[in-house]
């Protein structure tokens, strides 16, 4: 069994590289404290990436979207999410600005159709591949 600190590191690595092959230059913040796990440019265009790994079940294999929970503010514009079962990293624009919840943000990603076939109100993976230049 990965632990969860374990899993975090992977998830980080699988996002540099992603971005390194999109050209984009990294930077890692010396100390996180402010939930910025990378600083990601290219032409200009900075955004400050809060990484959110989660490991793949037997039991998360039959659902039809990934859930993320953030539990603490963060000055991140984007939210880094590797999927496992397609083998990609979703960049989804986040803004953490006013009142955090008491339980923390929550975010949705469909990766596969759901058994009632519902599209609409739905964010596919596929839509947010690419972090926006």
């Amino acid at each position: 069994m990965i632990n969860t600190v374990r899993k975090g590191y992977i998830g980080e690595t699988e996002v540099h590289k992603d971005l390194l092959k999109k050209g984009w230059n990294i930077y890692e913040p010396v100390v996180d404290d402010h939930g910025i796990d990378l600083i990601a440019e290219k032409g200009g265009t900075i955004h400050k990436l809060q990484i959110k790994a989660r490991g793949y079940s037997k039991y998360q294999s039959r659902r039809p979207s990934l859930e993320v929970r953030v539990r603490k503010k963060s000055n991140a514009n984007i939210l880094a999410i590797p999927i496992k079962l397609h083998r990609c990293v979703c960049y989804m624009p986040v803004d953490f600005t006013g009142d955090m919840p008491v339980a923390g943000y929550f975010v949705s990603i469909a990766i596969k159709p759901a058994k009632n076939n519902m599209k609409m109100g739905r964010r596919w993976y596929a839509d947010y591949m690419d972090l926006p230049e």
